[in-house]
This record gives structure tokens, sequence and C-alpha cells, in this order.
């Protein structure tokens, strides 16, 4: 059926440039998409998952002077290539059954056990926008594959933002500051550990902004779940 539709109205995988030949995947073709691999290899920030230099050891100069609020990053990938591509596809261009295998690659990460999961929230006024939440769509994938239950609701962005895409590293450190709020969730506890998701990961001002204010709220655990990491911030 899918060569068939791909007969009548071609689809090229944007990494290798031949005709797609799978819908799970497409726009790409399967061959790319199983070169999206985790490679646990990579050198990282013990603390916030960006790659480090080798003659660096365990944690990146930013977070050695200043500790985030958050306990952990675990980053998939980098943000380059077909990972990149597929995120933008995603987000920008509206691709939103790649959220599914998006997802999914994010469940062969070596995640500890939480309470529940939360995706970094849109505004309002983004969220009509857009039309849809990509961090949501990249939890609920990750909350079925963990069974691990998905509170969208406690942590909100009341107002809108400038994008972090369209700043400079000093005013994205600045830019979330205040952006978020948390939500009790009625005569329930907040919950102790967290997972914030999201789909990209630069600075990580927004992530530390989330910590925060779940940690001034009460929760005693925040981690962070990324797809992709910029090689600098």
């Amino acid at each position: 059926m899918w060569k068939l539709f791909n007969l009548i109205f071609p689809s090229r995988c944007p990494s290798c440039d031949r005709l797609t030949d799978s819908l799970k995947y497409a726009p790409f073709c399967i061959d790319c998409w199983q070169l999206l691999t985790h490679n646990p290899d990579t050198k990282r920030c013990r603390t916030c998952g960006i790659a480090l230099p080798p003659d660096y050891d365990f944690k990146c100069i930013s977070c050695i002077k200043e500790s985030p609020h958050y306990k952990k990053i675990y980053v998939f990938g980098d943000y380059e290539g077909a990972l990149k591509t597929a995120i933008n596809l995603l987000k920008f261009e509206k691709v939103r059954r790649l959220s599914r295998p998006l997802g999914r690659l994010l469940s062969c990460l070596p995640l500890p056990p939480v309470d529940v999961i939360l995706p970094v929230p849109l505004s309002k006024e983004r969220l009509i926008l857009r039309g849809f939440n990509q961090s949501h769509l990249l939890s609920h994938t990750l909350s079925r594959e963990f069974s691990t239950p998905l509170e969208p609701n406690i942590l909100i962005k009341p107002g809108d933002i400038q994008p972090q895409s369209l700043l400079s590293r000093a005013n994205r450190l600045k830019n979330p500051k205040g952006a978020f709020s948390v939500i009790s969730p009625g005569k329930k506890l907040l919950p102790r550990r967290v997972f914030i998701v999201d789909d990209v990961m630069t600075t990580g001002a927004t992530i530390n902004e989330c910590a925060r204010v779940l940690i001034r709220a009460g929760v005693k655990e925040v981690y962070g779940v990324v797809l992709a990491r910029t090689k600098s911030d």
C-alpha cells in the first residue's frame, strides 16, 4: 500500500534522497532512521549532558561554576544530522507522526525511576499558533513505554516569551526566568521525583527554570530528558 502511495505522491528521504520506503518513519527511509542510535560512549557532562572535549573529565565549566536546579539531564544525541532534521520536521513542519518513533528513542536511555513525567509546557498563545506541544507528544510516548503517569497540567506557562531559538546565549539564560508556574494537583501531594521532557536543549535555561519552580513547590528531584543537545551552549 505504501509503495503504491509513494508512486503517486513520491517522497524522498531528507538524509539520503532515496524514495521513502516506510510510512512509519516517513519522510525518512528505514535505513536512515535506524542510524539514529544512542551512543553511550559519547563523553558528556554528568549534569547537563553537553558533549565534552577530550581533556575534560566529568563536568563542564558551566556546571562547575554554578550547579543547576535539576539533578541530571539525559540526552539521546547531539542536535545534528538526521536527528536534527527529524526534530525540525516534527516541530516546524508539523509532521506529527514522527513524535511516536522519536519518543521511543528516549526509552533506550538509562533513566531512573520517577513518579511522573512532565512535558515542558507551551503558553496558550504558542500552543494555538503551533497546534500542538511537541514535548507533550514525546512525553506521551515515553509515559507509555515506561508505564509512568503523564501529568501535563502540573507545570504551566501562563504567558508567552520570545522563542529561545531566536536569542543570544546571554538572553537565553535570562529569558525563561519567571515564565513557569506550578499548579498543585488538588488533594494529592506533588510528586517527589519527576522527568521534564523536551525536544532540544541549548543552554538548559528552560529546564533549569522548570526545575527551580518545581523544587520550590516541594518536588525533591528533577531530571531532564531530551532528544538532542546542542554541542555548544
